[in-house]
C-alpha cells in the first residue's frame, strides 16, 4: 500500500493551516487544516488559534462571530463533521484533546424562556476543555461546559456544566460511571 497519497495530503493540509495564518488565525508549526473546513473567527483584536501539531480534520465548521474566540491546544485535533458554534463568546480547548467525529459544541443556544418562543431566548456562556481529554464521536456539548482535564467522554453524551477531572462520563446529561484511576476523588 502506498503512502504517498497521506503524505500529500498531509502536506497540503499543513499549507492549508498557512493560509488560514494569512487570514490572521495564529498557527502554531506543522498545525494541520485539511480540505472542507471552514472557519470563522471574531475581530483580530480577539485573537483565534490552532496550536501547535494540531488537526481540524475534513469538514470542520468553528464559528466564531463578533467578539467571539476559540483556542485549540497544541497537539489536539478535531475529527471530521465537527460542528462548533462560538458565537460571541469564548472557547478553550486544552494540549493532547482527541475529539471524535460528529462533536456538535455550542457556545450559543436556543433556550426554553419565560415567553416560550425558543427563537428569542437564547443561553450564551463559554466552554472550557482541560488538557489530556478524549471526547468521544457524537458528543454534544452544552453552553458553559466545563471538562475538566484527564477526563473521557462516551460516544453520544450530553455533556452540560462541570465534569470532574479523572472520571469517564456517559449519558444523557453525562454523568460519572468510573474513575480513570483509582487514586481520583469522587465528581
Amino acid at each position: 500500500m502506498a503512502l504517498w497519497p497521506y503524505r500529500l495530503e498531509a502536506a497540503a493540509a499543513r499549507l492549508r493551516a498557512q493560509i488560514w495564518r494569512l487570514r490572521g488565525l495564529a498557527v502554531g508549526s506543522s498545525a494541520a487544516v485539511h480540505a472542507g473546513v471552514r472557519l470563522r473567527f471574531g475581530a483580530p483584536s480577539v485573537p483565534s488559534a490552532l496550536g501547535e501539531r494540531s488537526v481540524l480534520y475534513r469538514d470542520v465548521q468553528i464559528l466564531a462571530t463578533g467578539a467571539g474566540s476559540f483556542r485549540i491546544g497544541r497537539d489536539s485535533h478535531l475529527a471530521p463533521g465537527a460542528y462548533v458554534l462560538v458565537g460571541g463568546q469564548a472557547l478553550e480547548i486544552g494540549d493532547d484533546v482527541a475529539i471524535g467525529p460528529g462533536l456538535m459544541l455550542f457556545c450559543e443556544s436556543n433556550d426554553a424562556g419565560p415567553d416560550g418562543l425558543f427563537r428569542t431566548q437564547y443561553r450564551r456562556a463559554p466552554v472550557r476543555i482541560g488538557n489530556n481529554v478524549f471526547i468521544g464521536a457524537r458528543v454534544t456539548v452544552l453552553p458553559g461546559a466545563v471538562i475538566e482535564d484527564g477526563v473521557v467522554v462516551a460516544a453520544h453524551a450530553v455533556v452540560s456544566g462541570r465534569l470532574a477531572a479523572g472520571w469517564v462520563y456517559g449519558g444523557c446529561p453525562a454523568r460519572p460511571l468510573r474513575p480513570q484511576r483509582a487514586e481520583a476523588s469522587a465528581p
